[in-house]
């Protein structure tokens, strides 16, 4: 928006967007760019009058959106961001006016008005909490970004110019929004209706006679009939429904998400990488698989290679003392639980590495020997204890086998007795 340098000649070049149906153009009027000292220096001076010069531009609604956004630049120019977020409303509200009725082609603009409406809204609750008032724009600006959800996930027109090829762009940034405020429970409600079948679905049938759905290949990164989701919204999709599906004990679909968003990430895009990695790796360590020192070293990861070392092995001593003093950082991470979940498997491991050290091979095993190999890496723990632990193991699967309690022995099952992790641990 640098060339865009007066009032004026954002106006006529928002007129002429308008009137070509070009949506990047339209959008790059509607950015926030305090870069452009020709236009910010002119609404500081209030040299201009903006109702008239919108109004005599452009058409209704566009004329008030126009108005508003320029409102919205002097209060960010101002660094009044409350009143800033208000404008930025306010403008957003005037374009769904004409969005809901109108075709694809302004999809752009619609993603850089919820764009700086979020970013405003962050700003807002910063300089309230600033002030000693209560944050709240964030969740204002959730529920005005639903009409953005709406105009797109519900639009009815072929695939070729659907509206819903924006839909992914909104959620994003609900996504980022639900996850600042804690409220996850409001992300099923994004993620049910664009992973069912009717979300993209053609009037193409198949050899069955059956309606095609494009959903499937759709957010896998396809085109279809010349259209896809950029990759880069398909990435920060598939990076916070895997951490949803992460919180939810599903780690199947956790690590096939985030899988996805690191693999189509560009290389370039490193700090991105890490973010997801920092969520990958401790899935993947869940379901028995663990990444390489060499990945974990080049995403500036090294905490995670003496943990993953640890449960591997089966390393209780280490585990926890890798745990405890990296505790605060997943914490912030948001990654505590899930990696403090690896310590059943670092004791399932532990146990099987016991078993496997039998001089004479049995299924059935003294559970004073277990204290014992425990005692003997540093670690006193009553038999009792032990058979809780154990009976945990089984419980949930990591072992097959029940416990002979009368003799203080733990019966495994002579076939797999310590079963696939990824098989146990999936949550399919």
């Amino acid at each position: 928006m640098a060339s865009l340098g007066t009032a004026q000649q954002v106006t006529q070049t928002a007129a002429q967007a308008i009137r070509q149906r070009d949506g990047e153009r339209l959008a790059d009027t509607l950015r926030l760019d305090l870069g452009n000292t020709s236009l910010m220096a002119q609404l500081k001076s209030d040299s201009v009058q903006l109702e008239p010069l919108c109004g005599a531009a452009l058409e209704e609604p566009y004329d008030e959106m126009m108005l508003e956004h320029f409102l919205f630049l002097r209060a960010v120019g101002a660094e009044d961001q409350v009143e800033a977020y208000a404008h930025q409303e306010r403008a957003l509200m005037c374009f769904h006016l004409v969005f809901e009725k109108d075709t694809s082609w302004a999809l752009p603009a619609l993603h850089a008005l919820d764009l700086e409406l979020r970013r405003g809204a962050q700003r807002a609750d910063q300089q309230l909490v600033a002030r000693g008032e209560k944050r709240c724009k964030l969740e204002e600006a959730a529920r005005l970004l639903q009409k953005s959800f709406q105009c797109t996930i519900t639009d009815r027109s072929p695939i070729a110019e659907s509206k819903k090829w924006g839909t992914l762009h909104v959620i994003n940034d609900l996504f980022q929004i639900y996850f600042e405020l804690n409220n996850l429970r409001l992300c099923q409600n994004l993620i049910r209706p664009v992973e069912l079948k009717s979300f993209l679905k053609e009037r193409d049938l198949d050899a069955m006679g059956n309606v095609v759905s494009y959903t499937e290949q759709a957010l896998a990164g396809d085109a279809i009939y010349g259209q896809q989701f950029a990759i880069a919204q398909l990435v920060t999709y598939k990076y916070f429904v895997g951490r949803l599906s992460m919180l939810n004990s599903q780690f199947d679909k956790a690590e096939a998400e985030l899988t996805f968003a690191f693999t189509r990430c560009p290389a370039a895009a490193t700090q991105n990488k890490r973010l997801i990695l920092r969520y990958l790796v401790p899935v993947q360590m869940v379901l028995g698989r663990f990444a390489s020192p060499a990945l974990l070293r080049k995403y500036r990861l090294p905490f995670f290679v003496p943990l993953c070392r640890a449960v591997h092995r089966g390393d209780l001593k280490g585990f926890e003392q890798e745990l405890e003093k990296n505790q605060t950082l997943f914490i912030q991470h948001g990654s505590y639980l899930l990696v403090e979940r690896a310590k059943i498997i670092t004791y399932r491991n532990f146990f099987r590495r016991v078993v496997e050290m039998q001089k004479v091979p049995s299924n059935k095993i003294d559970l004073k020997m277990f204290r014992r190999c425990l005692a003997a890496i540093g670690i006193d723990m009553e038999t009792d204890e032990i058979e809780c632990i154990v009976a945990n193991l089984i419980y949930a699967g990591y072992v097959k086998g029940y416990i002979a309690h009368q003799h203080g022995k733990v019966v495994l099952s002579k076939q797999d007795a310590f079963p696939a992790l990824a098989d146990v641990a999936g949550g399919k």
